[in-house]
């Protein structure tokens, strides 16, 4: 515990600056228990005009993310329950979900989120779920009452507030195509950031720089590169006499290589010729005691330097397009305030018309069940860790 608090005082001190100042304007924000919501009308007319001169357009974009929320739900279940069954069968299997704590590693995973470039993906990512469902529902002539910002505890967001008793009066298919149109958009986000780098990072990249060779990024107390003479940072371009372009190059180079052969490596114009040994894990294939990656050189002046902008920018859309995708399918698991748990509510009550009470019953039941299944495999990996501190 201490280890963990020392590493994330900066982080931490930020966060409990985050809710100093909420508390101190807090006579500006709407407080609902831990929620702090402050309401503006930003964004409202934009709303309104995308709405207005795309009606139909924008009408379809609901009627389409019905099926691909539906779809969504389906999927989203199944990874959960698959997964919180693998975390009580398999050893080392990994919880599928966490909670989204930009700057903090979540004890018991793997998952660490940059603080600044975290908060920025996140709310880029709320902003886009309730901007949709704020423009479908004008499109339906359903009233938005209000937009803003929202603080759950440290953590801030992006809502839009419609109004209730009149989305509820809607005809189901409008209910539906308002709840559906957020996740579908996260989702639609997730895919034009697939599609930038498929499209335009990759060809860009190429643009900017060449592969020059790969560069030591380590290289292991004594072990064979060590031994014979490779330091970190020498740029190799050639194995056992095979031109080295990439990381790719390297691997394949020394696929044949077995535990006690002699490789020859060229780096820094120089030759080295370490003697390998067995891999610690697992003792039929060679091992150096080196970690590598791919050397960019720049194809014109401050090419590199482009290059290395377009890569921020790349690490950047990756970060929204995960927090977009996971923010959008978690949206659709049936846990009460969610826009799948309205969805899944709609259905129940069109399915038992003649007994709302027995629909809305089933309703909890699975509200219930779902969030039991959610909480297991959120909080699974920490009872773990602490386990372990024993």
């Amino acid at each position: 515990m201490a280890g963990f608090l020392q590493d994330h005082k900066f982080v931490l001190l930020f966060y409990l600056g985050v809710i100093l100042l909420v508390y101190f304007f807090r006579k500006k924000f709407d407080m609902q228990g831990i929620i702090a919501l402050y309401r503006t009308k930003i964004g409202l007319k934009q709303m309104e005009s995308i709405s207005t001169k795309y009606r139909e357009y924008v009408k379809l974009f609901g009627y389409i993310g019905i099926g691909a929320a539906y779809i969504g739900l389906v999927i989203i279940s199944v990874m959960l329950f698959k997964n919180l069954f693998d975390l009580f069968t398999v050893p080392d299997a990994q919880s599928a979900v966490s909670p989204v704590l930009p700057g903090i590693q979540i004890p018991g995973t793997q998952v660490k989120i940059p603080l600044f470039a975290g908060w920025l993906a996140l709310f880029i990512v709320i902003v886009v779920h309730e901007f949709a469902h704020g423009v479908v529902a004008r499109a339906h002539n359903l009233k938005i009452k209000s937009s803003g910002l929202f603080f759950l505890g440290p953590l801030m967001g992006a809502f839009v507030e419609p109004e209730e008793k009149e989305l509820r009066a809607a005809d189901d298919v409008k209910q539906y195509s308002v709840l559906a149109a957020g996740p579908f958009a996260n989702m639609l986000l997730a895919a034009l950031v697939v599609l930038f780098f498929v499209a335009a990072a990759s060809p860009l990249q190429k643009l900017f720089v060449h592969e020059a060779g790969v560069v030591f990024d380590d290289v292991l107390d004594n072990y064979p590169a060590k031994i014979s003479g490779i330091e970190k940072k020498m740029l190799v371009t050639k194995v056992n006499d095979k031109q080295v372009s990439d990381i790719k190059d390297f691997i394949k180079a020394l696929e044949p290589v077995k535990p006690g052969d002699q490789v020859k490596i060229l780096a820094d114009d120089k030759e080295f010729t370490p003697t390998t040994v067995a891999n610690p894990k697992n003792n039929k294939t060679a091992y150096l005691g080196i970690t590598g990656s791919t050397k960019f050189e720049g194809n014109f002046m401050y090419g590199d330097i482009l290059y290395w902008l377009l890569n921020i920018l790349n690490n950047f859309l990756s970060l929204v397009g995960a927090l977009s995708l996971g923010i959008g399918l978690i949206n659709l698991f049936p846990i009460f305030i969610t826009d799948g748990a309205r969805m899944v509510q709609v259905s129940l009550l069109a399915l038992n018309k003649k007994n709302s009470i027995k629909g809305m019953s089933l309703w909890k039941k699975v509200n219930v069940f779902c969030l039991a299944i959610l909480l297991l495999g959120l909080f699974f990996p920490l009872i773990k860790w602490i386990g372990n501190l024993f």
